[in-house]
């Protein structure tokens, strides 16, 4: 009796191991068929997009000396690199006048502000995510203080929500050597035709303007409409998934395609990078594509040092008391 056990025991192990190994080698017909059969199709497939994006790309940059005198060189040290996002929303109200004066009063002439479009069809200079822009009205909007909400909001005069135009006129007669980047949270058609609507009416305002989305197809229609607008593309984090994220491979080809087919087809200038995945390595590598990599957020001075003197970029700060240089003086 205990050798039949024994026996039925090994007879199953036995015809476990077998199926076992059936599965594993189908596994494995089924992928090597699906490699022969992917890798051409995929190979073929890159070789038409990037055959089709020289015939649709756009031109990258109006006009290449403009660009430059828009960001200034490294002889205007210290105020080159710092790009004071919001107009440094730390220091003043986020988007606000305010701002902007204690910016240009301090030399910093590079500026950063949010773009959002009202339910009524208007284009503001608010931030999304304290002021729930889309979904309210011009008339709304300007009844509710900016500056209240920032934590030394006392020390400034109360403003409310300024239009596009309003802000256009205000940087014409009070900032005229400011350069604007625009960022724009909604991608909507409404908001590109509103945006290229008011940009080919305004030609003082594209002058000095270099807009930025996250969207390159956003960018690639604006472009289209209108093509003296100078762009640059938001780059978000690579991928959501840390373990796709952990792929050199994968986040490779991931890089590849936005800076060698994206990039050269909607025709951007600058592209923000956040500073957790760059380096000297990927600043080059978008560089040598024509397009000029900028760093965000960086607001520690250690930081800005480093930015400043070893990987000589430009990057984004929420705070300008926070430079270098201001504190080596203090």
């Amino acid at each position: 009796m205990y050798w039949r056990w024994l026996w039925l025991g090994i007879k199953m192990i036995y015809q476990l191991l077998c199926c076992s190994m059936s599965l594993i080698f189908f596994c494995f017909n089924v992928l090597w068929f699906f490699c022969n059969l992917a890798i051409p199709w995929c190979t073929l497939t890159l070789l038409i997009v990037c055959v089709a994006s020289k015939f649709v790309k756009l031109q990258r940059s109006p006009n290449e000396k403009r660009l430059l005198s828009l960001l200034s060189t490294p002889d205007d040290w210290p105020s080159y690199w710092p790009i004071a996002n919001r107009g440094a929303g730390y220091d003043a109200p986020e988007n606000s006048k305010a701002a902007i004066k204690k910016c240009l009063a301090r030399g910093y002439r590079n500026l950063l502000l949010d773009a959002g479009l009202t339910s009524c069809g208007e284009i503001v200079i608010a931030n999304p995510q304290k002021l729930d822009v889309a979904h309210r009205t011009l008339n709304d909007l300007q009844q509710q203080s900016i500056t209240e909400q920032h934590p030394m909001g006392c020390q400034f005069e109360t403003e409310y929500v300024a239009t596009l135009k309003q802000l256009s006129e205000f940087l014409e007669a009070e900032a005229p050597s400011a350069t604007l980047f625009l960022r724009l949270h909604d991608n909507s058609p409404r908001m590109i035709d509103q945006m290229q609507k008011f940009m080919s009416s305004n030609e003082a305002l594209t002058q000095r303007t270099i807009v930025i989305s996250r969207s390159p197809l956003a960018i690639y229609q604006l472009r289209k409409l209108q093509p003296d607008i100078i762009c640059g593309l938001w780059h978000e984090t690579y991928l959501s998934l840390s373990i796709l994220k952990s792929s050199t491979l994968i986040t490779s080809i991931y890089g590849a395609i936005f800076r060698n087919i994206i990039a050269p087809v909607i025709g951007i200038s600058v592209v923000f990078l956040s500073k957790d995945e760059f380096n000297l390595h990927i600043a080059d590598l978008w560089r040598n594509v024509g397009v000029r990599p900028i760093v965000y957020m960086v607001n520690s001075p250690n930081e800005k040092r480093y930015f400043q003197k070893t990987m000589k970029t430009q990057y984004l700060t929420d705070s300008l008391r926070s430079e270098p240089h201001l504190l080596m003086k203090a």
